[in-house]
């Protein structure tokens, strides 16, 4: 049972106070971290308060229908001047990127997240760890600060809680997340069409990326883990953005008899390891070994290595694992 870790008093009021905020999204982001940044960026504005979007990174071109994508900003690009910045979704201040200046450069520091690793880096934090999605305690938050929900919110929140629980298959998916998600359909949200947004259309290079996935898709350790390495010159070739490698682990870990899925993409930044797991396995200890983080069953690093050398440190904790589980 995940502690009901509520929203404090002292984050409220100091989130009451912000006149000029600056709310951050995390590197490399995903429907969670966007929807829990433009959820709160609307609901801060209809307080009143001025607001921007930043990320180190573009928002993926699948979840540029979320209301108010356009208005995201990179870091370089951002006023400054902020009194309070909101970390949104990032279970690590390194995962803010070049963002990481315009939060420490703001009087308050705020944290929102749900990830088991985060070691509370604001001056006040809401954090429960382990809960399925950023965006229900942005959710959360939002009903607290005395906001009502609109159905742009409601776009936002949806998506994050969706993509977060594998659209709320993921053991994580507790009962104030189903809870949360009927009220925001309630406001008029159409869970049809954010399923075809979400799942249901791709453009035509990111199938041809999954079918790379499927030709490279390996099985190690007497079939308990799936492998697949994307290079960088599969994405020169399909004209994939780094953002649509994303899902393509899940693939390997659909497979009968894996236990455990690594998909290690080659990226201008290193080489980014994605991690997944069937319970009771973890992979968020292996992550951590490697400076990343993230979920017991889905977790990511970036170890700067050539490609078939990460892959090897990996593996070899894994096998470690497999061998003794404890």
């Amino acid at each position: 049972m995940i502690p009901m870790v509520q929203v404090s008093e002292e984050w409220l009021g100091l989130a009451g106070k912000a006149k000029r905020m600056a709310i951050i999204a995390h590197i490399s982001p995903d429907g969670d971290t966007l929807g829990a940044s433009l959820a709160l960026r609307l609901a801060f504005l209809s307080m009143g308060v001025e607001v921007d979007v930043i990320c180190d990174g573009d928002v993926p071109a699948s979840l540029r229908f979320l209301p108010g994508a356009e208005c995201f900003l990179h870091p370089e690009d951002a006023a400054g001047g902020y009194d309070t910045a909101l970390a949104a979704d990032v279970s690590d201040r390194t995962l803010l990127g070049k963002s990481e200046a315009v939060f420490d450069g703001a009087k308050t520091r705020l944290v929102i997240d749900h990830h088991a690793t985060n070691p509370a880096y604001g001056d006040a934090n809401f954090i429960r760890r382990g809960e399925s999605a950023c965006c229900l305690l942005a959710y959360e938050a939002i009903e607290a600060l005395g906001v009502a929900l609109t159905r742009e919110m409601g776009i936002c929140l949806l998506t994050g809680m969706s993509t977060d629980t594998g659209h709320f298959q993921y053991p994580a998916t507790s009962p104030a997340t189903l809870m949360a998600a009927g009220r925001l359909l309630a406001l008029g949200v159409d869970i049809s069409l954010l399923t075809r947004r979400l799942y249901r259309t791709q453009p035509v290079n990111r199938v041809h990326l999954t079918r790379i996935a499927y030709e490279r898709m390996r099985f190690l350790f007497n079939g308990q883990v799936g492998v697949i390495s994307i290079t960088r010159k599969d994405f020169e070739e399909t004209g994939c953005a780094f953002s649509q490698v994303d899902g393509l682990v899940n693939h390997a870990l659909e497979v009968e008899g894996v236990r455990m899925a690594v998909l290690a993409s080659e990226r201008d930044s290193g080489i980014k390891m994605s991690l997944r797991a069937v319970e009771p396995d973890t992979v968020d200890d292996v992550a951590l070994l490697f400076g990343g983080g993230g979920h017991a069953q889905a977790a990511g690093c970036t170890i700067h290595a050539p490609l078939d050398e990460a892959l090897d440190q990996v593996l070899a904790v894994i096998a470690r694992k497999l061998e003794d589980p404890a």
